[in-house]
């Protein structure tokens, strides 16, 4: 099949610059894909803070607190009725992601 020594050695260095070729695109697609996840991280920390200081949820808010200290024993049922009642209208809760429409 390969008679001469430079078919031969166009055949290895072709191999070779594949394997070469794919070793550093698997490196840089790791480098990419940890980026990729420090922006998510990066994102999921905004869209915590900017829901502890959104008005809009002071309602839910105030019945996970009230959930949490017992004080009322249909706060579970009430705080189940608010989700029901904002996702019936579209509206965002503290457990909404930002890429949720």
């Amino acid at each position: 099949m390969f008679e001469s020594g430079i078919e031969r050695a166009v055949v290895v260095a072709v191999v070779t610059l594949g394997l070469a070729l794919g070793w550093y695109l698997k490196v840089k697609l790791e480098s990419v894909l940890r980026k990729l996840d420090r922006v998510l991280a990066t994102f999921e920390g905004l869209r915590k803070y900017l829901y502890e200081i959104d008005p809009q949820f002071d309602d839910e808010r105030h019945l996970l607190e009230h959930l949490a200290s017992r004080t009322a024993l249909d706060t579970g049922a009430g705080h189940m009725d608010l989700m029901e009642r904002k996702k019936a209208h579209s509206r965002r809760t503290l457990n909404t992601s930002l890429n949720d429409d």
